[in-house]
């Protein structure tokens, strides 16, 4: 059978799964994308099980989410994501956002690297010849992830550790750990009043369990940059594009 190009799941948004403002957060679309790419990559086979046979497995790269509005309480809503193209040594994974009347919500753009869990180095992706075959010519209307500079001269510094509940099972900080201490940096006020329209997060290389790192801010009008680093440089970056919710 034909493995399919296109992949889709459906969600219901519980009150336990809510932010503050009684809409899904923007940590956990990002895990539900994790989610939906890791279920479609199995049915591909390519996923966490077919490619640790080889000792290799999947790392999400960059991350871009652009949003009209988030799912809100007892919404269901739904993922489709499709793979728009790869080279040696990244794939790139679309998703499309629905909301529960079938209206597009939103889109996600993503790139993944398969590296050597040994050498922690890229697998190259032309080895697996077949993959070409489950590239899918939809569009993706959102812009691609552009080149993120450091932080230089930011408006602010914070200092975080990352603990415990922050490490995953490869025993290093989470994917979405990153975002939630990123969100964190702004106060339950300016939430009430702003909505995040769009965020990316690009991850350069992994931080630890207490491990001492700096978040340098720089905000201009409604667009803020971030950068999380330690002593040996960057660890991630990001950038946010804030709307007023009354021009929603």
């Amino acid at each position: 059978m034909e493995a399919p190009k296109e992949y889709t799941h459906q969600y219901f948004l519980t009150a336990a799964e809510c932010n503050a403002e009684k809409e899904m957060s923007v940590s956990l679309l990002a895990q539900r994308v994790i989610e939906v790419a890791t279920e479609h990559a199995n049915i591909l086979g390519v996923g966490y099980a077919d490619m640790a046979k080889d000792n290799h497995g999947w790392v999400l790269s960059r991350l871009t989410i652009e949003m009209k509005r988030f799912p809100s309480l007892n919404e269901e809503y739904s993922l489709t994501t499709w793979i728009e193209g790869f080279n040696r040594l990244y794939s790139e994974r679309n998703m499309e956002v629905k909301g529960n009347n079938g209206e597009t919500i939103g889109y996600i753009r993503s790139i993944w690297v398969a590296i050597d869990f040994e050498t922690r180095k890229p697998v190259d992706l032309s080895t697996i010849s077949w993959l070409a075959e489950t590239i899918s010519d939809r569009p993706c209307p959102i812009e691609k992830q552009g080149r993120m500079r450091p932080v230089n001269e930011p408006d602010r510094i914070t200092s975080h550790s990352f603990q415990y509940s922050d490490i995953d099972f490869n025993r290093h900080v989470n994917s979405v750990k990153y975002i939630d201490t990123i969100l964190n940096l702004w106060e339950l006020d300016f939430y009430d009043t702003h909505t995040i329209s769009r965020f990316e997060i690009m991850y350069q290389k992994e931080a630890h369990s207490g491990e001492p790192v700096a978040l340098l801010i720089k905000q201009d009008g409604n667009l803020s940059d971030i950068e999380i680093c330690d002593d040996n440089g960057t660890i991630t970056r990001a950038k946010i594009t804030f709307n007023d919710k009354k021009c929603r």
